[in-house]
């Protein structure tokens, strides 16, 4: 594989979209009390909206609900890697009709006996890098 010149690059916010759809699995950051804390979620991407489950009652769900939030999400194949970051805000979505739709989008579910509830991330920036890496001992 060719080297390019630069190891990191920027990636268009159209495809750090298409980044997002192919994983499965991210990281809400969030303010603790003003200390910051990182959750990991299972998520699903529809309509340029990142939406993932949790426990009714989670600290998550408490704690960050109607609060500004970072969602990241990172991949590798080979010597690329790449990381995707939203900032926006989130929210618990109380209705049956978004219950109804996300249901039945493919999420990987980390805890399928619990009650949950889904929660959206509403992005106000996306930004997205790509990165070589280098073979060890280069």
């Amino acid at each position: 594989m060719p080297r390019r010149s630069d190891p990191i690059t920027r990636v268009t916010e159209s495809e750090s979209w298409q980044l997002l759809h192919h994983a499965q699995i991210g990281r809400i950051a969030s303010a603790r009390h003003g200390d910051p804390d990182i959750f990991p979620v299972s998520f699903v991407v529809h309509d340029s909206t990142v939406f993932f489950r949790t426990a009714a009652d989670s600290r998550l769900r408490i704690e960050a609900d109607g609060k500004p939030v970072a969602f990241e999400c990172a991949g590798q194949s080979g010597a690329d890697a790449w990381s995707v970051v939203l900032l926006g805000s989130l929210r618990t979505l109380d209705t049956a009709d978004d219950k109804d739709l996300l249901d039945q989008l493919p999420i990987l579910d980390f805890a399928p006996d619990k009650p949950y509830v889904w929660m959206q991330v509403t992005p106000t920036s996306v930004r997205g890098r790509r990165f070589v890496i280098a073979p060890t001992g280069s």
